[in-house]
């Protein structure tokens, strides 16, 4: 053999360089499938959250009744809305071409799960939201995809990866949201009227009650509020023991205001413990945060249940004898819970004072409560009617003098004020200005979480009409905000007469929060079809709730 065909067949330099070439190929397609792959997964993250979104946000609606027979159009086009296709409210710069099969969004009912039932259903829960709405569905199903692009993948002629998300919401009341809740309900003479003055279609019905009160129906609605909300988890079979009306680890405390406010802390327990049998002092009102008026009824509770599953407490719990004749004490459906003013205790109607101090409630929580989202609810017919006057008539007006044309009855000022002496002229003008400034004063508060008030305003009895002469306790005509109109000493301004309608309209922290039960036709405008207070107070109810996802397994989807 030729010494140079030996070295040249014996000669390894070099192999080595076919081996890193090929290492070199492995390591490449290494790198580029990781590369595309970890951006398919990136993918599929962004497109899981606009699926989420999306879902959640179309089962929002399903809890939103007000939207009529539009319910569940509104609900797939705000699962469109809010989700990753293009233009959408979470369309990706970086993932463009998503799609949505032409069944999704898809609007479903799911139940309480029987005896080896595996879809359909939501496993482990005693209680779903109802599909007895205008959708007829509880649940959104949303299914988004799209063809993620490559980068190196390309080089091996794969040019996307196709990746898919799903997601299924449950309408509110499918988890509960622990909440600090005040209730502010009207006390004065005027609802001591029979429901059916005010509408006379029917109105408030109330078992055991023939001819229920505007009292009567809104003890009503407080009762329907207690059993919406949740004293403690829906896994507990017992709260626990309440001290000081509270069990243990609560979720939903609520509170009861009432005006005008009691003479003393100490006649608090005769305002709904004795049937009635002995009443109330009522006293005049005063800037917020003077006591008296005392018109915290009931602090912040959360035994008027005894569990999720039970009914009310009304064996130990203030709260719920407030609103409940069925409260172990012995009282009858016509003499119970909170007493109205009549008499010679007549009080007029003043409320700024009122939302001032179930503000200032809030605005004071422990540690363990003061991250919640907190609430105010206010029931009024909004007719803000308290007299200021002073007894030497040094300021003007003298009580019981003779008055300007169309102020007080009989053009006559009140033997005495509805107000202290030490309260200033100016809390008997602009009242309902002065209401609707605290009430968005308390919207603007924020917790330590950064959460601001929810503020609803449910009008009871209203007119949308601003009259400008007094309407008395008997008077059944248009209500209106009169002492807006011509405060003493400074008369208004023509833009200031302001109806009761409106003034609760303007208390509402949003329109979502504003209800009315329209029988002098004052119109919510967010929620023309809610009216009834049970139905009113439970849609309210709906709010401290949430949505929640589920596994997309409990859903099959069309084929």
């Amino acid at each position: 053999m030729n010494i140079h065909t030996c070295r040249l067949y014996r000669e390894q330099k070099g192999q080595v360089l076919y081996l890193v070439a090929a290492l070199l190929f492995v390591f490449l397609a290494m790198a580029a499938l990781s590369i595309d792959i970890g951006f398919a997964l990136h993918a599929q993250r962004e497109l899981q959250a606009s699926a989420d979104a999306a879902a959640t946000a179309g089962a929002l609606d399903l809890s939103n009744d007000g939207l009529g027979t539009n319910q569940a159009a509104t609900a797939k086009a705000d699962a469109i809305l809010y989700s990753g296709e293009a233009g959408d409210k979470n369309a990706y710069a970086d993932l463009s071409g998503v799609t949505m099969p032409s069944w999704s969004p898809a609007l479903t009912c799911l139940s309480v799960c029987g005896s080896g039932q595996t879809t359909g259903c939501v496993p482990g829960a005693t209680w779903v939201p109802s599909c007895n709405n205008y959708a007829g569905a509880n649940a959104v199903y949303v299914k988004e995809q799209v063809n993620a692009p490559t980068f190196f993948a390309k080089i091996f002629g794969v040019n996307s990866i196709a990746v898919s998300a799903s997601s299924l919401a449950l309408a509110k009341g499918g988890t509960f949201a622990p909440s600090n809740v005040e209730l502010v309900i009207d006390t004065t003479n005027s609802m001591t009227d029979a429901d059916s003055i005010l509408d006379t279609t029917g109105g408030c019905t109330i078992p055991g009650i023939s001819s229920p009160t505007r009292e009567d129906c809104a003890k009503a609605g407080v009762r329907t509020l207690l059993m919406d909300l949740d004293p403690c988890l829906v896994s507990q079979t017992s709260c626990g023991t309440a001290t000081n009306g509270n069990v243990a680890n609560p979720l939903d405390e609520v509170g009861l205001w009432t005006f005008p406010g009691l003479s003393s802390s100490g006649v608090i327990p005769n305002d709904y413990l004795n049937c009635d049998g002995t009443a109330v002092t009522w006293t005049q009102y005063a800037p917020g945060t003077t006591a008296p008026p005392y018109m915290n009824v009931v602090p912040l509770s959360s035994d008027y249940r005894t569990s999720d599953a039970n009914g009310l407490n009304g064996s130990t719990s203030d709260l719920v004898k407030a609103v409940d004749w069925g409260d172990g004490a012995g009282c009858g459906t016509s003499k119970y819970g909170l007493q109205v003013t009549t008499g010679s205790t007549l009080r007029h109607t003043y409320y700024a004072s009122v939302i001032q101090d179930a503000q200032n409630d809030l605005s004071n929580l422990p540690a363990s409560r003061s991250s919640l989202q907190s609430a105010i609810i206010i029931l009024s017919d909004g007719d803000a009617t308290a007299f200021w006057c002073t007894s030497s008539g040094s300021p003007a007006p003298k009580c019981g003098s003779t008055a300007p044309s169309g102020t007080p009855p009989n053009n006559v000022y009140p033997a005495t004020s509805d107000f202290t002496s030490t309260t200033p002229i100016s809390a008997g003008q602009y009242e309902c200005h002065q209401a609707i400034s605290q009430a968005q004063a308390a919207a603007q508060t924020k917790n330590t979480a950064g959460l601001t008030t929810w503020v609803y305003s449910i009008a009871y009895g209203a007119s949308p009409q601003a009259a400008t002469t007094f309407e008395g306790p008997s008077y059944t005509g248009p209500l209106s905000c009169w002492t807006d109109g011509a405060p003493p000493g400074s008369p208004a301004p023509a833009s200031n007469p302001i109806s009761g309608c409106r003034t609760m309209y303007l208390i509402a922290s949003d329109e979502t929060k504003f209800y009315s039960d329209d029988s002098q036709g004052c119109l919510a405008p967010d929620n023309p079809s809610i009216t009834s207070l049970q139905n009113i107070f439970q849609n309210i109810s709906n709010d401290f709730q949430t949505t929640r996802l589920l596994p997309v397994s409990l859903y099959v989807p069309p084929q």
